[in-house]
């Protein structure tokens, strides 16, 4: 396959020439999903850094058993599996103390003053938490959905596949998420972000 014939393959027709020997159709694979699969990650251990290694882990782990998986088809929703155990897995072995890295990064700020101006720098981070923290809020069918969406975009289709769900269901999940995500947001004085 060429790199165009691998950008039009569907899931399975990658996975079998992965499992042929052509490697470039897993680096197609991890194109496709790496985004979402970060998200993924991000929402259970919020360190964009972890989240990368763990996502890393997650495509290492599903390559080496890649000749296990029974239905081709759900390669989507078999990733997010394993990224969302490797995640959670994770979390249990971390060390829960986040005094140092918040000193960290307070220092590192000092250290290094922005050129823009502070006020705007911290706006900016409190409304992007404040968004964290309203997905964060909306019950899990929605906010899987909604975080894959928007902050991986990733298509629905994709969606639909990764979580082994009906694309109807998955736009239906996006419309309410999205409606459900507005109000909060209007709650907390952000009316405007949707």
């Amino acid at each position: 396959m060429n790199s165009d014939e691998l950008k039009d393959a569907e899931d399975a027709e990658l996975i079998v020439a992965v499992l042929a020997g052509n490697h470039k159709a897993f680096d197609e694979l991890v194109y496709r999903y790496q985004r979402g699969m970060l998200s993924v990650a991000q929402q259970i251990v919020r360190n964009p850094i972890e989240a990368e290694d763990i996502v890393q882990d997650a495509f290492l782990l599903a390559f080496e058993a890649l000749p296990q998986l029974d239905n081709l088809n759900r390669f989507g929703s078999w990733l997010y599996s394993i990224t969302r155990n490797r995640a959670l897995r994770y979390m249990k072995r971390a060390s829960r103390i986040q005094l140092h890295e918040d000193v960290d990064a307070e220092l590192e700020i000092e250290a290094n003053p922005a050129s823009t101006d502070p006020a705007q720098i911290v706006e900016q981070e409190s409304t992007h938490e404040d968004v964290r923290e309203a997905i964060n809020s909306l019950p899990s069918d929605f906010k899987e959905v909604i975080t894959l969406y928007y902050w991986a975009d990733m298509p629905q289709k994709r969606i639909a596949e990764t979580l082994s769900l009906p694309l109807t269901t998955v736009k239906w999940r996006l419309h309410k998420g999205k409606d459900l995500l507005k109000t909060v947001l209007e709650k907390r004085g952000y009316g405007d972000i949707l």
